[in-house]
Parts: C-alpha cells; sequence; structure tokens
C-alpha cells in the first residue's frame, strides 16, 4: 500500500526535526516525485546556478530561482524577491539542487521568511558521485530513476 501523502510529509518532517532545523521536512526524491504526481498546486524549485541547468539537465515542469550565482557562487541578492514571484509563504515548495546542500539553505532561509512548507529534496538532482567521480548514480533524482530531461 502507497503511503498517503501526509505520511510523506509526516515522515519528511520527523527528518527535518531529528536534525534540528526549521523547515517543513526532508523528502526522499521518489516522495517529493509522489507529491508533485499528486498534488498540481505543488511547486518544484530548482535552486541550482544556470550553468548546471546546461551541464546537468533539470526536471520537467520546474521553477528555476538560483540560491547562488555563477561564477563565484556568490548568494543570490534577489533569491527572495524572484520566489515570491513564483510562490507565497502558503504554498507547497520541494527545493532541488545538484546534492541537496543549496536546497537546504534555500530550504531554511524560506523558513525563516515564514514560508510554512518548504521542502528540502534529499540527494538532490545528482547526488554524490560513485567510486568512478561519476554523479546521478549513488543518490538523488537521477539515481532513482526519475523524470528529468537536458535543456
Amino acid at each position: 500500500m502507497q503511503p498517503t501523502i501526509d505520511e510523506i510529509l509526516s515522515r519528511a518532517h520527523a527528518r527535518a526535526q531529528a536534525s534540528g532545523k526549521i523547515h517543513a521536512g526532508d523528502l526522499t526524491p521518489e516522495e517529493a516525485h509522489a507529491i508533485l504526481q499528486a498534488n498540481p498546486k505543488a511547486l518544484l524549485i530548482d535552486v541550482r546556478s544556470h550553468p548546471e541547468l546546461d551541464f546537468a539537465g533539470l526536471v520537467p515542469g520546474c521553477c528555476h530561482v538560483p540560491w547562488q550565482l555563477y561564477p563565484g557562487m556568490t548568494p543570490n541578492p534577489h533569491f527572495t524577491a524572484e520566489i515570491t514571484q513564483h510562490a507565497q509563504p502558503g504554498d507547497l515548495l520541494l527545493l532541488l539542487c545538484r546534492t541537496g546542500g543549496r536546497s537546504l539553505a534555500a530550504a531554511e532561509h524560506l523558513a525563516a521568511l515564514g514560508y510554512q512548507h518548504c521542502y528540502n529534496i534529499l540527494g538532490g538532482l545528482e547526488g554524490r558521485p560513485n567510486e568512478e567521480g561519476v554523479r546521478g548514480t549513488v543518490e538523488g533524482w537521477k539515481a532513482a530513476g526519475l523524470p528529468w530531461r537536458h535543456k
């Protein structure tokens, strides 16, 4: 029997609380995909830089708001303003980056601003590399076999 969306979100919330985080929760890629399939109002936000979209691809239907800017990976001073163009504090937001670190930082930032339903996607799009240094095979969205495409 498949877990309900409420059960998935509850597990995600427990994961975040266990690590002392303030964002709503940490989802596995499979859980995030299930939510996106079940809830058309859920918004997937990719927080990677523009070149990463070109290099590694993206998830169809995602919204792109970079957390950091290339080159230099400096903080995006317009991140909050750009998010408000796509989402409101009560919206269900699923945040994705390459490995899960920047999306976690973005989720924490948005939670501190009053966004109540910000979820980080664990492992990001590609996750950590395998023994040969190849990403997308060990963990993350690609490794889970979920839909993605080249830009």
